[in-house]
């Protein structure tokens, strides 16, 4: 299947959705992220090993304390190993809320919770010989919680609730690292 269409929708998606959504006086930013994908599932685990990449683009908001805004997401969780290959490409929306009390912190911890659909591809033979493929959409929610640095860099760990598709659940933590290219 060619993913290039989806990914493609997925970001022009994110950017009118930052661009429209941010209700702060701050502009909105868009970023790249790369991490790692953590599965808590241990019959994933055991299928496809313990971690896998996971690459995203969105909304990367600059806002300050107490100024909250409306933040889009579009990632992307990819994981081969015992023949076994998934893909995983949630796009998520949700209310982030900057803490602190000193607007020119060079640092605030934020959290965010989400919500969202995720497109499920995967080919699993599971430990007793069992295979499954499977293309498919499903839902995600979860929460984010990180730190702003500046108005470029960010750190973040997100857990994942996905629904369960199969025999299969995908739920998992996420650490990740986001750099802001420029401002929309």
């Amino acid at each position: 299947m060619n993913k290039k269409p989806l990914i493609a929708l997925g970001a022009l998606i994110t950017i009118v959705s930052s661009a429209f959504a941010q209700q702060s006086a701050s502009q909105p930013s868009f970023g790249v992220s790369v991490g790692v994908y953590l599965p808590t599932s241990s019959e994933i685990r055991k299928d496809l090993g313990t971690g896998a990449l996971q690459f995203g683009i969105g909304g990367a908001g600059t806002s300050r304390p107490s100024e909250g805004s409306l933040a889009s997401s579009f990632s992307a969780i990819i994981a081969n190993g015992n023949g076994n290959k998934l893909f995983i490409l949630p796009y998520t929306y949700g209310y982030e809320y900057h803490f602190g009390v000193d607007s020119s912190a060079a640092a605030l911890p934020y959290v965010r919770p989400f919500a969202g659909v995720a497109y499920y591809d995967y080919s699993i033979t599971d430990t007793s010989g069992n295979h499954f493929g499977v293309k498919r959409l499903g839902a995600t929610a979860g929460l984010e919680a990180g730190l702003q640095i500046g108005s470029k860099i960010r750190i973040s760990a997100t857990y994942n609730y996905f629904t369960k598709s199969g025999n299969f659940t995908f739920d998992g933590l996420s650490l990740a690292a986001t750099y802001a290219l420029f401002s929309l």
